[in-house]
């Protein structure tokens, strides 16, 4: 407890360590400071792709922010000095012990009203320009600066967004995977991947009941088999609109959660968080360098071929192929291959099993919680039918679609695929079509 209160009290002092510092170390702290923000700010402005008409309001209602604060400010002034100079006589009276005076008593509760009564208004006008910027920006938009938190480095696919590229993207993964499972064998690997989505759901929600839970599992495979039957064009079409059906109650809680506190935030005379961020007065030169660059700064360049630093350790098929520079006939072969594989080994896990356990939910939810050596102990199991470890059948499934793909690829291509050593069982969506 001791060690407790020295960490306590060491970060409480933080700000006032700088207080006391010298003033060249205050001006490198309070640099640091402004640094940070703007370029958190920076970052938010990037995932948000604003039009040009959207920056050219946003940075008129944040100077109309700036002028309402600094108008409030000037205005009361002299209150403002009153009410310190009542609150110093005050502060004398309770040291000396005496009673206090009741004019003095009056004039604390008039200035204290005064005050409370210039913060009324000054909130009131500040929740309308609120009100005015949240008007002016899409939903997706006002989801996008809801849920930010201020970070130094941008999240993989958030610039030049409009939203989180991952918001729904780990959901669709999943609805690709679960559309090209055979019809005889998706049911058990559906039911794992869902379950595993319901237990991050009691993350939030809390912990559900039986019959909740049985009655979210029906709604999701009742989904599955609607998305399963979709044609081609009609799932692509509509992908992110099944994610986030799939995620319906985690939507609904955050949105009731954002809700009131937005509410809150206004009836206590605050922001929202999008007031917060976008009538930020450090905002204002950003959107203006924004609004200055010009048409053709290369913004809008296709982007080269990919790198194999920028595949990462999780790849969709399409930047793998690239990378390798497959043709047309050489990607429908690979991705052939790849999604074959995939599809066994999801298949393999999921099989029946006399003892009833669902291998491959008990296998996610250890990756889940980052149980890497249990997860991989398990494997060690034998699988159904099989005189043979899931192990063991992975390496052959592999080595069986390592095997299609030196048939596919030239000798150069296959050498640069497995000198990077890419895992083709985390390759993202490598379907075709539903199978």
């Amino acid at each position: 407890m001791k060690v407790l209160l020295v960490i306590l009290a060491l970060t409480g002092d933080w700000e006032e360590a700088f207080d006391r510092a010298d003033p060249q170390t205050r001006e490198a702290k309070e640099s640091v400071d402004q640094l940070t923000e703007e370029i958190s700010l920076l970052n938010l402005v990037d995932g948000l792709s604003l039009t040009k008409d959207q920056m050219t309001q946003i940075v008129a209602l944040s100077r109309e922010a700036v002028d309402v604060r600094d108008s409030t400010i000037r205005r009361n002034a002299d209150r403002i000095l009153e009410y310190e100079a009542v609150l110093r006589e005050l502060r004398e009276a309770l040291v000396a012990g005496g009673r206090v005076a009741p004019d003095l008593e009056t004039r604390v509760q008039t200035c204290e009203s005064a005050l409370n009564g210039i913060k009324h208004d000054y909130f009131v006008t500040l929740n309308g320009i609120d009100g005015r910027l949240r008007a002016l920006l899409t939903k997706p938009q006002i989801a996008v600066v809801e849920s930010y938190e201020p970070r130094l480095l941008p999240p993989p696919g958030f610039k030049g967004s409009g939203r989180p590229a991952s918001e729904t993207r780990d959901i669709e993964d999943h609805l690709y995977t679960i559309r090209a499972l055979p019809e005889d064998r998706w049911k058990p690997a559906a039911s794992a991947l869902f379950d595993l989505f319901m237990t991050f759901e009691e993350t939030l929600l809390g912990k559900f009941s039986e019959e909740k839970r049985a009655t979210e599992m029906d709604r999701l495979m009742a989904l599955a088999v609607k998305f399963r039957a979709m044609p081609d064009d009609e799932f692509e079409s509509q992908t992110e609109k099944i994610a986030n059906e799939v995620v319906k109650p985690v939507r609904e809680f955050q949105k009731k959660t954002q809700e009131v506190q937005n509410d809150f935030m206004r009836a206590s005379g605050g922001l929202t968080r999008t007031g917060k961020y976008l009538l930020n007065p450090r905002i204002v030169p950003i959107l203006e360098a924004r609004l200055k660059r010009p048409p053709d700064d290369g913004a809008d360049e296709a982007p080269g071929r990919p790198t194999l630093e920028s595949l990462g350790s999780e790849p969709r098929f399409e930047q793998v192929a690239a990378w390798l520079g497959l043709d047309a006939e050489q990607s429908v072969k690979a991705r052939d291959a790849i999604g074959g594989a995939q599809i066994e080994l999801i298949c393999m896990l999921s099989a029946p099993r006399d003892d009833g356990r669902n291998i491959l939910r008990e296998f996610l939810g250890l990756l889940m919680h980052q149980q890497e050596n249990e997860a991989m102990t398990l494997l060690g199991g034998l699988a159904p039918g099989e005189e043979k470890s899931y192990l063991q059948r992975i390496v052959e499934i592999k080595a069986d679609a390592d095997e299609k793909l030196r048939n596919c690829l030239s000798g150069e291509q296959f050498a640069q695929y497995l000198d990077a050593n890419l895992d083709l069982f985390k390759m993202k969506r490598p379907f075709a079509r539903k199978r």
